[in-house]
């Protein structure tokens, strides 16, 4: 049966599932929690608290990635490697070198990287539509004016999916698998122990794509109950309607028809009306009325209007050191702009002067990590490039087996004589100093001997691994990588400098460093799996392994629990904040206006869905994407809100806002220099002049 939860944001609808969970669990019976991938950790911590030690156990949470995970390790399907997404463009870019000539409005940037990654991009949104290469061939030739670019785009899928067919499988492709694995086991009278008398509740998410929504129809098959909340005033959905919560109704009614469709009964939603959230809070209870009706009766809101993204970020910051003497936790505070990449380094930089502690995840590759220009310098020297600037940058990565001075003796020497790859293959007998008669030293005799240890060090090991490297395939050059970074001394270096990174900088920066190391080893069994017996010149090795470190994401893990989150409003999950200071509410900025991803532009998506082709990121469902996620950011603190946008900068503010302003008049912030100085960094800074506040 399905059960459809339906209100406004801080109407209760996570508390009651968790109430309904643990009702359950009290009677001895067993549930399933169904939340976004990025969303499982605070989960886990949530359901901990709800549910305590003797109950927790009653309930197993899973994003659709993990979920199917746990069904093909049951079922069977699991033992195929998934691609990553780095993994992905590396495939796009050998459907483009594959198909050559066949090539002909992408043909000048099959070799670009962002070029991949775009396509790559466009394959999964096509996949998560539920589309094929062949079948998006079918419908290219009934789209017009656009169908000679969709069919050289489905020309390069179908070049994709064959050559994923012999390397691994796409991720939305195990959702897939995982939804039919469950089908069958329905047929065969058989669910997974893990399923058995098991009740589905399903919280924050605003859609489903094709593959998700053939594993949710298997649960509904499956499961006695499934309970989905959507953030939904509960009003009928209108045709052509584009409102707040247009999107969440659609969703309604797809789950509607999916639960027809696989035979489960659908009971009346349940409404909830009253806005829990802002119970104590009537300002912020009329931002949320006004938004979702458009009228409000009457604070608990700002409204700064500042000169620079700078001095938004040094208001934001003074604004939370009072409420930090006031006794506020950081961690229910947070910082939420639309386009992070604008405000990261001022916050950055504002917060850490304030002595304020702050987490933020930004995507970082480790394309200019020690062991990524490791690896790339020897496959540079590999394909003939200079030797003396390649095995300097080889030294200086620190992890060849080489004392600081070894190191600086050996460029010395090489900046000095200039070796040719003859010079570097004999032993370094000339003078350190250069040219001249002058006798040598004691020091110039030992720096002689510091160049030449390093430099029979690193010439034995490359011109082994060169001789390695020739006439072979993908995975023996990745093996003789490894190995020659071995024979250098690579892993005893890098566990020494973990080792003093967390003695000089602390856990998180050893950790990452080690994380760094981590990544790149994966990436070089990446490149293994996906090109596997294929024979390749180091050349395009080291062009495809490029593509992957930059495609690559290192990922952050906050160092502690009570931090400022500064989150991306399309992304965030706050965790019941009581303050949220909202940034950049300018327009066109946020809402931001609707642009185009991936190679699909608005007339090729509105061409596929006038074919019934239901295709997640059309120019209207991003509209209501927009909508909602100005929605959530602005309702999501229970205690205050503060809004500002960088006015002084030539910005407006955004037209979503104006109604709110017009109708309950948010003051100023009203900072004193006590909030502005509250550290030694900051009244220094505020002596200095610092930035003017007006």
């Amino acid at each position: 049966m399905l059960q459809l939860l339906l209100g406004g944001s801080g109407s209760g609808k996570t508390t009651l599932l968790y109430q309904r969970i643990r009702a359950r669990a009290e009677k001895g019976k067993k549930s399933i929690l169904l939340v976004p991938e990025q969303f499982t950790s605070s989960t886990e911590g949530r359901i901990y608290r709800e549910l305590g030690d003797a109950l927790s156990g009653m309930v197993e949470s899973f994003s659709f990635t993990s979920l199917a995970e746990k069904i093909l390790s049951t079922e069977g399907g699991a033992a195929v490697q998934t691609l990553s997404d780095a993994g992905r463009a590396v495939l796009v870019r050998r459907a483009l070198e594959e198909l050559q000539d066949n090539v002909h409005y992408y043909h000048r940037h099959r070799r670009s990287a962002a070029f991949c990654q775009m396509a790559a991009q466009t394959i999964d949104e096509l996949k998560s539509a539920g589309l094929s290469g062949r079948q998006l061939a079918q419908l290219a030739g009934a789209c017009g004016a656009e169908s000679g670019k969709l069919s050289e785009l489905a020309l390069i899928f179908q070049g994709y999916e064959t050559l994923l067919a012999r390397s691994g499988m796409d991720p939305s492709d195990r959702l897939e698998l995982a939804g039919a694995r469950l089908e069958e086991a329905l047929a065969r009278h058989s669910l997974p122990e893990f399923l058995r008398d098991r009740a589905g509740f399903i919280d924050e998410f605003d859609t489903f794509n094709a593959p998700k929504k053939r594993l949710l129809g298997a649960m509904l098959a499956a499961l006695p109950s499934v309970t989905v909340a959507l953030c939904d005033d509960g009003a009928p959905l209108l045709p052509g309607d584009l409102s707040l919560f247009s999107g969440a109704k659609q969703v309604a009614a797809q789950l509607r028809q999916l639960a027809r469709k696989n035979g489960a009964e659908v009971a009346v939603p349940q409404l909830l009306h009253k806005d829990l959230r802002h119970r104590n809070a009537p300002g912020l209870a009329a931002v949320a009325e006004l938004l979702e009706t458009g009228s409000c009766t009457a604070g608990e809101v700002r409204l700064f209007a500042a000169p620079s993204r700078e001095e938004e970020a040094r208001a934001a910051a003074g604004a939370i050191r009072r409420l930090m003497r006031q006794g506020v936790r950081c961690g229910k505070i947070a910082v939420v702009c639309r386009d992070i990449a604008k405000y990261r380094a001022a916050v950055r930089y504002e917060f850490r002067m304030a002595e304020i502690p702050l987490y933020c995840d930004e995507p970082t590759t480790p394309e200019f990590s020690a062991p990524a220009t490791a690896v790339r310098a020897l496959l540079e020297i590999a394909r003939g490039a200079d030797l003396t600037e390649n095995l300097t940058t080889l030294a200086k990565t620190g992890l060849c087996a080489l004392s600081e001075e070894q190191v600086c003796a050996l460029e010395n020497y090489a900046y000095t004589w200039a070796p040719t790859a003859a010079a570097w293959r004999e032993k370094f007998e000339r003078s350190p100093k250069g040219f001249g008669e002058q006798e040598l030293t004691e020091e110039d005799l030992r720096n002689r001997e510091r160049a030449e240890h390093a430099r029979a060090l690193l010439v034995g090991a490359v011109d082994a691994f060169r001789a390695k490297v020739r006439g072979v395939n993908a995975e023996a050059i990745s093996r003789a990588v490894y190995f020659c970074l071995k024979t250098l001394g690579a892993e005893e270096q890098q566990a020494a400098q973990v080792k003093a990174i967390r003695a000089g900088r602390g856990i998180p920066a050893a950790e990452e460093a080690a994380r760094e190391w981590n990544v790149v080893m994966g990436l070089l069994n990446e490149m293994a799996h996906l090109l596997g017996e294929q024979t390749v010149t180091v050349a395009e090795y080291e062009d495809l392994f490029g593509l992957l470190l930059r495609s690559s994401d290192l990922g952050h893990i906050p160092q502690t629990l009570d931090a400022v989150v500064l989150a991306s409003a399309g992304k965030m999950r706050l965790d019941a904040p009581d303050y949220v200071f909202v940034l950049g509410l300018a327009e066109g900025e946020f809402p931001a206006a609707p642009g185009e991803v991936g190679l699909l532009t608005h007339a090729d998506r509105d061409a596929l869905m006038a074919q019934e082709i239901d295709l997640p990121d059309c120019f209207e469902n991003r509209v209501v994407r927009e909508q909602v996620c100005f929605y959530k950011a602005l309702t999501a603190p229970a205690k205050g809100l503060w809004l500002s946008w960088p006015k002084g900068q030539g910005q407006t503010l955004c037209a979503a806002l104006e109604p709110l302003v017009e109708a309950l008049a948010p003051a100023a912030p009203e900072l004193e220099l006590t909030d502005l100085a509250a550290t030694p960094a900051d009244g220094l800074d505020c002596l200095g002049g610092g930035w003017p506040l007006t």
